[in-house]
């Protein structure tokens, strides 16, 4: 992803996260530099038949907040519509 998402300020970044048995996919989602959320591939065979994406971590109007989106993009709109209306330093 590493790209601006389309329609606002927000940013992706791919990244891995460190598990026990190996890395997850992993993303890091921005705005004006600051770190917003991290995302995080739902592991198929485990977890859910489905797949999708985890909000693993929160920050500011975000936290504390753990939500399952069958995609980034839904995940996206999501954190757009609780994030959008902070006004960021």
């Amino acid at each position: 992803m590493d790209v601006a998402s389309q329609g606002t300020d927000l940013a992706l970044q791919d990244i891995r996260l460190a598990t026990v048995e190996g890395g997850e996919a992993g993303v890091l989602i921005m705005r004006s530099n600051q770190l917003l959320a991290v995302l995080s591939q739902v592991d198929e065979d485990v977890y859910a038949p489905q797949g999708g994406w985890v909000l693993e971590v929160g920050f500011g109007r975000l936290s504390g907040c753990h939500k399952i989106f069958r995609s980034v993009e839904e995940a996206l709109s999501w954190i757009r519509s609780r994030s959008c209306s902070v006004a960021l330093s």
